[in-house]
This record gives structure tokens, C-alpha cells and sequence, in this order.
């Protein structure tokens, strides 16, 4: 009895799946181009990599990088709100 269930089982499939593979998805369709960059990428780290890529620097030297970031992009920050400030002036001027 056992066996029949079995069977049937193995049997019992939809009629619009045949089980055969039409195009396989190995990487082998793909451009060249894109072929390269599917084979040759970086394999997901694990979470013990990073944990100790996340450990590598303290505390401190983290929001020093940080701070650092911030401070680099001050002047553009600071640029594109002059550039706002000089066209809102001249809307006002021409509206006025």
C-alpha cells in the first residue's frame, strides 16, 4: 500500500510541466561582456566576515571616518544652497 502512494505521487504532475530543462541557466547564454562579470564576482562574506570587518576599527575611529565624510561634502552642501539661494533671487527679481 505503501508503495502505491508512493507512486502516485511520482506520477501525479501538472499536464503543462513536462520536467525537462529548455534552457539551462548556467552563465553560458550571456554576452561575453556579462558572462565575465557573472563568473567572476565576490562571493557573498559570511557573517563572520563581517563581524570582523565591522570590528576592524573602534568606536571612535568609526565616527572620526564619519565626521570626516560629513566634512568633505560641507562645501558642495554648501554650493548647492548658494546656487537654490541665487536662483530663488532672480525668480524674485523677474517676478517682481
Amino acid at each position: 500500500m505503501a508503495m502505491d502512494k508512493q507512486d502516485k505521487q511520482k506520477k501525479k504532475k501538472d499536464d503543462w510541466d513536462p520536467g525537462i530543462t529548455i534552457a539551462p541557466m548556467n552563465g553560458d547564454e550571456l554576452p561575453k561582456y556579462r558572462r565575465m562579470a557573472y563568473l567572476n564576482r565576490k562571493k557573498k562574506p559570511t557573517k563572520e566576515e563581517r563581524e570582523q570587518e565591522k570590528n576592524k576599527y573602534s568606536k571612535e575611529d568609526r565616527r572620526a571616518i564619519i565626521r570626516g565624510g560629513f566634512l568633505a561634502m560641507l562645501p558642495y552642501l554648501g554650493i548647492g544652497l548658494l546656487a537654490f539661494a541665487i536662483a530663488g533671487v532672480i525668480i524674485w527679481l523677474w517676478l517682481a
